[in-house]
Formats: C-alpha cells, sequence, structure tokens
C-alpha cells in the first residue's frame, strides 16, 4: 500500500513538542517535506494576485463572466 499523507497546522511545532503537546515522532514521521509559508499578513504583497484568481475563478459560476473589483477607502 502506498500512502501520502499532506498535514498542516497553524502551530509552531518546536513548541508544542517540547510543550509535550505534540508527540515527537509523530512529527519525525510527518516531517519529511516541510515548506514553511508565512500568514497571508504578512505577504500583503501576494494579496492581489489572489483576489484576481479568485474573481476569474468564480466569477463565471456567479453569473458575472468578466468580473473586477476597484479600490475602497483605505
Amino acid at each position: 500500500m502506498d500512502v501520502r499523507v499532506v498535514a498542516a497546522t497553524h502551530r509552531d511545532l518546536e513548541t508544542a513538542i517540547r510543550e509535550k503537546a505534540v508527540p515527537r515522532r509523530s512529527v519525525y514521521r510527518l516531517s519529511v517535506v516541510v515548506i514553511s509559508l508565512p500568514p497571508l499578513r504578512q505577504r500583503k504583497e501576494d494579496i492581489p494576485a489572489l483576489v484576481h484568481y479568485f474573481l476569474q475563478k468564480y466569477g463565471p459560476e456567479l453569473g458575472n463572466p468578466e468580473p473586477s473589483i476597484t479600490a475602497g477607502r483605505p
């Protein structure tokens, strides 16, 4: 049997291991490939691309074939 597990958390795993909230062996077994991605609040430059993506993806499904957005108040 070939099994792949993808797991995500917002917790700091090193801290959770020290506090014994997460078993070390579980993290070890899951940590074959670790991708660290800062939260979106630290990557504000990514927001316009994400807005564009979701407008294009869901606009037509919601009845708007060419959705757009304008800048609002700061």
